[in-house]
């Protein structure tokens, strides 16, 4: 089956269809299970979800990561195998949809961005992952390999922290958690862009500098778009009445809007000197206009009578006075230099240079 590339395809199709509106970059679709307990995590690939049997371990924990989401024979086999409602699987398959949390009967579904930083154009990118949860389960529905939730991976394998130490839903706030954490990397070095243009600005400031004072302002904008609901999606979480988070778990999902909340305001910070830099730019923009505007006026000024003397000897006349005296170009030429002495000490009295 071809995937649908916009949701205007998708017009007139019953809700719950299994149609995406991304083709996740060609990526193939594997299965990546961890089981584990306070003793030991149990660790391995899957080639088909039929070969998960819960609690065979002994471990009464699982995470199932999924990356990618070409291979809808897969997937469909995953939402039947788990019994998931049709429009949770179609968001899943959707890549465009913004952050947020829906509860279905015995399952949480939660939908972040998990965003990104081109070191090589300074760009942003950003890719949807899905999270279900249930009672001992989370599954991750990611588009692409390659993600930012190694550390989890890793507090697993290495037991740090408590993550082998607690239930299903602090898993899900671990992983919603390093998510978010990368946020904060992608705001402080888009800070470290705005304070070094803030620097550049006060001592030599360029015509680039007004180009890449937009650039940012639309990364920022591009970042406060996924921010932004996450904050509300946090917040739901942490008043959400469900079994499925238990009540030690709110506190630590209570951080994370803490932490969502900062990353808004830093981000509002950023966007407010922005706009100052902006103000700044274009004032002293202006204020080079005005110095070198003042300059030519200063020199026009110097020069308006030094032309009326030469336009005056200029003349065809054959009796002006002192035309052919020989000392008359030496005369002319020194009174021109004394006029504009003094008007250059004039201007300078009067602070106009």
């Amino acid at each position: 089956m071809k995937k649908v590339r916009t949701r205007s395809a998708k017009a007139g199709l019953p809700p719950g269809s299994f149609v995406g509106v991304d083709d996740s970059s060609g990526a193939s679709t594997t299965i990546r299970l961890f089981e584990y307990n306070t003793e030991r995590v149990v660790e391995r690939q899957l080639t088909s979800i039929n070969e998960y049997i819960e609690n065979q371990s002994g471990c009464e924990n699982a995470w199932i990561d999924i990356d990618g989401l070409n291979n809808e024979k897969v997937l469909l086999s995953i939402g039947e195998r788990f019994n998931l409602h049709p429009l949770l699987m179609e968001d899943v398959l959707n890549t465009d949809h913004r952050p947020k949390v829906e509860e279905y009967q015995d399952t949480l579904f939660v939908v972040a961005k998990m965003l990104g930083l081109d070191e090589e154009t300074g760009g942003i990118h950003s890719e949807q992952i899905c999270f279900v949860l249930r009672k001992g389960l989370v599954i991750s529905f990611q588009e692409r390999p390659g993600d930012v939730l190694d550390p989890i991976r890793e507090r697993l394998r290495k037991d740090t922290g408590r993550v082998r130490r607690a239930g299903a839903d602090y898993l899900l706030y671990a992983l919603l958690d390093v998510i978010v954490d990368n946020y904060f990397l992608i705001v402080e070095d888009l800070g470290e862009r705005i304070e070094a243009l803030e620097r550049k600005i006060m001592l030599k400031p360029g015509n680039e500098d007004l180009l890449t004072i937009q650039e940012l302002r639309s990364l920022l904008i591009g970042v406060n778009r996924y921010v932004t609901p996450t904050r509300e999606l946090a917040g739901r979480l942490n008043t959400l009445q469900s079994v499925l988070i238990d009540k030690s778990t709110r506190r630590y999902i209570n951080d994370l809007q803490d932490h969502t909340v900062y990353i808004a305001e830093t981000i509002n910070t950023d966007r407010e000197i922005l706009t100052s830099l902006e103000n700044t730019y274009h004032a002293g923009q202006n204020a080079r206009m005005t110095q070198v505007m003042k300059l030519l006026t200063v020199i026009s000024t110097i020069f308006i009578p030094l032309t009326f003397i030469v336009g005056v000897f200029g003349m065809n006349f054959d009796n002006m006075p002192e035309l052919r005296w020989k000392y008359g170009y030496f005369m002319v030429m020194g009174s021109m230099a004394v006029i504009a002495l003094i008007m250059l000490i004039w201007f300078r009295r009067k602070r106009w240079i």
